[in-house]
């Protein structure tokens, strides 16, 4: 055991990820503080409700704005150079905010309040659009193809982590010190990642040792194309995300309702604790030699039963077990989705997966909160949670049967 938990740091011994985790760990700590600080101060300004809807449609709508630039655009020659200017905005983004909230003082209207923090959102959303593909991109130009499945396992435990303290943590600091705080160490938080990401280099570009044995040789398009097998699995995880949106809705009002308020805050923090799980056991390799569809297929089969028993199992240990166990299947399966994507062995085709793999999560996970909505408008739960949990079991198996890449290692280009 001792060996395998060794084997965990070696990709901080590779040259940039040390300073990749650490301007990761600086933004996404303040990062994790600002969802819930901006739906209190939102709440706080206008109690309603109509503000923080604005601020969230905002969010979002920057965010879908980005994805389809960065989808339209080529591969950066320097991902990193991107990260810093999404960093750089969304900073700008935050200390503008902060300096209006400084100069107007407690006096402003609602509206202009809402307004000066939907503003703030929209551009954050755009920038984030722009950081996600990046940092993807730049993980084959760093890490060998043999260490990448760590490294996203790394870069999620540290994502799991700000999931659960996240909340807890700016609702202590929004109480005690105020929502200019959380402002404020969200913009240090760019400026220390900005000046760490500054330090890294990156290869001028990257070659391919060998094609994938699962597919076929295929002529180089003039505008990148992604295998087959990829694209099947962009679909699956359409529908994965479109379930994760969903359960985000049902989840609470299903248990709620069958239950209690503290069932489903149990049930919520075994789901924390199994995708912190999911990390983990992909960080020290019990995974590694699942082929990937066949645990998508447990993610599509466990997401599908966690929906179900949120329906029509009342036993709470039930529950938490079905909360736990989805939880970490799904994201064991994202973490050899993102490694199998950085492995395609093409810059082209990696910021192609990147891009696409965003608008499939940034599109899907709305479009189920969206459709839990539609369903206890119009009385059909029961039909549209059949629909929903039959469609994603579904995709779990039209996975197994699509012939998928394997992994290729890529070689860095020096520069120069």
């Amino acid at each position: 055991m001792l060996p395998k938990l060794l084997q965990t740091a070696e990709p901080f011994r590779i040259h940039g990820f040390p300073r990749l985790f650490f301007a990761t760990f600086v933004s996404g700590l303040g990062g994790s503080l600002v969802p819930i600080a901006f739906a209190l101060e939102s709440h706080r300004i206008e109690p309603s409700g109509w503000g923080l809807t604005a601020v969230l449609l905002s969010l979002w709508s920057g965010r879908f704005a980005g994805m389809f630039v960065v989808q339209r655009s080529r591969p950066a020659r320097n991902p990193l150079r991107v990260m810093i200017f999404s960093d750089f905005v969304r900073f700008a983004a935050q200390a503008g905010l902060l300096a209006w909230l400084l100069s107007t003082g407690p006096g402003e209207s609602p509206g202009q309040a809402i307004t000066a923090l939907s503003i703030s959102s929209g551009i954050y959303g755009v920038a984030l659009a722009f950081f996600q593909p990046a940092r993807f991109t730049a993980i084959p130009r760093l890490i060998p193809v043999g260490h990448r499945g760590q490294v996203n396992a790394w870069l999620s435990v540290l994502g799991d982590a700000f999931a659960i303290i996240g909340p807890l943590m700016g609702s202590l600091i929004f109480l005690s010190f105020g929502f200019e705080a959380i402002l404020l160490i969200d913009a240090a938080g760019f400026l220390a990642g900005i000046a760490v990401l500054s330090g890294i280099r990156l290869s001028a570009g990257s070659g391919v040792q060998a094609s994938s044995p699962d597919e076929p040789p295929r002529a180089k398009p003039s505008s990148p194309g992604l295998p087959t097998g990829i694209n099947i699995g962009l679909l699956t995880w359409l529908f994965v995300a479109l379930t994760i949106g969903f359960l985000g809705t049902a989840g609470p009002t299903l248990v709620i309702e069958q239950s209690s308020a503290a069932t489903w805050a149990v049930t919520a923090a075994f789901m924390a604790a199994g995708s912190l799980v999911g990390s983990a056991s992909s960080l020290i390799g019990i995974l590694r030699k699942v082929p990937w569809k066949y645990l998508h297929l447990l993610c599509c089969v466990g997401i599908a039963g966690q929906l179900l028993c949120f329906l029509f199992v009342p036993l709470p240990a039930l529950l938490w077990a079905a909360g736990f166990l989805g939880a970490a299947l799904t994201t064991a399966s994202g973490i050899h989705w993102d490694t199998l994507g950085q492995s395609l062995g093409d810059e082209p085709e990696v910021h192609a997966f990147a891009a696409r793999d965003q608008i499939v999560n940034t599109v899907g996970v709305p479009l189920g909160m969206l459709l839990f909505g539609v369903a206890g408008a119009s009385g059909a739960t029961l039909f549209i949670v059949l629909a929903v949990a039959g469609a994603v079991a579904l995709m779990g198996l039209l996975i197994v049967f699509t012939r998928q890449p394997v992994a290729v290692e890529v070689h860095p280009v020096p520069a120069g």
